[in-house]
């Protein structure tokens, strides 16, 4: 009887250890991205504009790296330091929308997803550009425009 009891008290240590180990969460620093998935670096495009995580984005954008927003007449360009400062700055915020996204065109080196901010009284689409560079999608152009 009392190696019976050892042996359940062994299995329940052993038990609550695995999943204590098993349990801890990841730091930030320790994640990785696998940015040969398009998906994937659409959905951390979406986390770092919509969700205000930055965790990522010094990795999915490219050097040449332009967001065009289309409004009225005008359209504005920001180049990719300027953007990501503006990222950085809004970490942690969050837009009040849903969100969605399909690809338009998908193929083994250029990828072009939209992704859809409804607000509910608008929304805004966001053309994601992205290029196949060394085994690795790299967003490359955006383009937000505002339907009616």
């Amino acid at each position: 009887m009392k190696n019976l009891t050892k042996t359940f008290a062994i299995a329940a240590l052993l038990f609550v250890s695995s999943v204590n180990v098993f349990a801890t969460e990841i730091k930030d620093d320790k994640k990785i991205l696998n940015k040969a998935v398009a998906e994937n670096v659409v959905d951390e495009y979406i986390n770092s504009t919509v969700k205000g995580n930055t965790l990522f984005i010094d990795e999915i954008f490219d050097n040449d790296f332009t967001h065009k927003v289309n409004a009225g007449n005008r359209q504005q360009a920001v180049k990719k330091a300027a953007y990501l400062k503006f990222l950085k700055e809004n970490k942690g915020s969050e837009y009040n929308c849903d969100v969605n996204y399909e690809f338009v065109e998908k193929n083994a080196n250029y990828s072009l997803a939209r992704v859809t901010l409804d607000f509910g009284k608008f929304k805004r689409v966001d053309y994601v550009s992205m290029h196949m560079d060394q085994g690795q999608w790299k967003i490359d152009e955006v383009n937000s425009v505002y339907p009616r």
